[in-house]
């Protein structure tokens, strides 16, 4: 696998057709990588990172990142600062990393981990699932399909989860769910009627 290595200046950084690993390092860069199965660092700085064709993986590091998968089924990591994350095509594992995040998982079945801060999610089209974890901060889920997607609670068993379920709120036109004091879930354009166990899983 060629490796294409960056400094701390401002770079921009193409690869090949083929399996490619770039590394931004310092600086604002811009990254891309083309057709083939890429890795993508991004490291210090604010910087993008397209993925292209292929089942890429894109990792933003530190900074306000862009991240787009492009095809493919992609893996993408903000890391720390209020980055944005764009699946594409194809089924993508999206996690935000510590920050103000905003994720859109594009076509396809994703899976979606707003992990620290306050963060914004959106699957678009397919079967998608939303993870959360006490301690992951307010966050807002923009476009949950009943019966389709499914929101997945980490390190909580049935009935805690049906717990979580009972306490959940309507707050105007959205739902609330609580996951701990300071640990909330809104589900955009909801009804609380809708709400059930078929709705979630759970990893315990």
């Amino acid at each position: 696998m060629p490796i294409f290595r960056g400094n701390n200046s401002a770079n921009t950084i193409t690869g090949t057709n083929g399996h490619d690993s770039i590394l931004g390092f310092s600086g604002d860069d811009l990254l891309i990588g083309g057709i083939g199965n890429d890795e993508l660092e991004g490291g210090d700085g604010s910087d993008r990172l397209r993925g292209g064709g292929g089942n890429d993986e894109l990792e933003g590091g530190r900074g306000n990142d862009l991240l787009e998968g492009g095809e493919g089924h992609d893996e993408l990591e903000g890391g720390s600062g209020a980055d944005r994350l764009f699946g594409g095509t194809g089924n993508d594992e999206l996690d935000g990393g510590s920050g103000n995040d905003r994720l859109f998982g594009g076509s396809g079945n994703d899976r979606i981990n707003s992990d620290e801060g306050n963060d914004i999610l959106n699957g678009g089209a397919g079967a998608d699932v939303f993870e959360f974890e006490r301690g992951d901060g307010r966050d807002r889920i923009t476009d949950f399909q009943n019966g389709l997607d499914r929101i997945e609670l980490d390190d909580f068993s049935r009935v805690q989860v049906q717990q979580v379920i009972n306490g959940a709120k309507q707050v105007g036109d959205d739902v609330m769910l609580t996951l701990s004091q300071n640990t909330t879930v809104v589900i955009d354009d909801f009804r609380l009627s809708n709400l059930g166990m078929s709705d979630f899983t759970f990893d315990m």
